[in-house]
């Protein structure tokens, strides 16, 4: 089981930054859903297991960073399907809802 977040991105994307950024994260997972032309779509998977892990909170925090401010996707709780604003990066993960 996981939590699960999608990533949108409709402008040109280098995959090669993006892949090199999104493999740092040991703890949260990333899978494309759809690439073509100038668009993208990523799952963000967040395995149950991960969620008791003390450094879970950072890597959250620094992956929706640069995700949502940095790199201007539109990323969706898909729990709630609420997209994530810049202002609720922090302390994101004490505010996921897990059934």
């Amino acid at each position: 089981m996981s939590y699960n977040f999608y990533a949108e991105k409709h402008d040109a994307q280098d995959l090669r930054i993006l892949h090199k950024r999104l493999t740092e994260c040991s703890l949260i997972e990333f899978f494309p859903v759809d690439i073509s032309g100038g668009s993208l779509v990523l799952g963000i998977s967040i395995p149950f297991k991960a969620m008791d892990d003390p450094q879970l909170e950072n890597e959250l925090k620094e992956t929706m960073t640069w995700l949502v401010i940095e790199q201007g996707f539109l990323v969706v709780d898909l729990f709630t399907g609420k997209a994530i604003d810049p202002g609720d990066i922090p302390g994101l993960t004490q505010r996921l809802s897990i059934p």
